[in-house]
């Protein structure tokens, strides 16, 4: 059931993002362009028929580079891992906010990562620039996924073999 509950969550999150503009999703677009423009040194403008521009850099980060997409799968990849794990009500549903804010860090990790490499590769390299955004972009959430994914697992088998233990 909780299964059920985690999918029909995601579903209409997932409506509501395909439906969102720039000013919706600025709970994930803040907290980026603020360590985007710490480490690169640079200041944006914000509209929100735009999102925020860097005109030194050239870019916009905008609802496209909120990560609400990899938000919504690593929030799945977690709840699915995780359910197979609990036991009662209360940790059935004390997982839902733990992976909301867990997958919401690594979002904004992943996502801030993701921006700082096209940067780099944008300022540093001649490749065909729109081919090469693209491929890092999957490469960069496809890499956190995985490693997500294993790390979730390693920690969930040592937890339980702590319980087994002591059961």
């Amino acid at each position: 059931m909780y299964y059920l509950i985690a999918f029909v969550l995601v579903v209409i999150l997932k409506f509501m993002y395909a439906h969102a503009d720039n000013d919706m999703v600025l709970f994930m677009l803040k907290p980026i362009n603020g360590v985007v423009e710490t480490i690169a040194n640079q200041n944006a403008t914000y509209t929100s028929a735009i999102g925020f521009y860097f005109e030194n850099l050239n870019i916009i980060i905008d609802k496209s580079c909120s990560g609400v997409n990899f938000w919504l799968i690593s929030f799945m990849l977690f709840m699915f891992s995780l359910l197979k794990h609990t036991r009662t009500l209360f940790e059935n549903i004390i997982v839902f906010p733990i992976a909301f804010a867990v997958t919401y860090l690594l979002t904004l990790f992943a996502n801030i990562s993701r921006i700082l490499i096209s940067i780099f590769i944008e300022k540093n390299t001649s490749f065909d620039y729109t081919w090469m955004h693209q491929a890092q972009g999957v490469f960069v959430y496809l890499t956190f996924l995985i490693l997500f994914y294993l790390l979730t697992n390693h920690f969930i088998s040592k937890s339980n073999i702590r319980h087994a233990k002591f059961a």
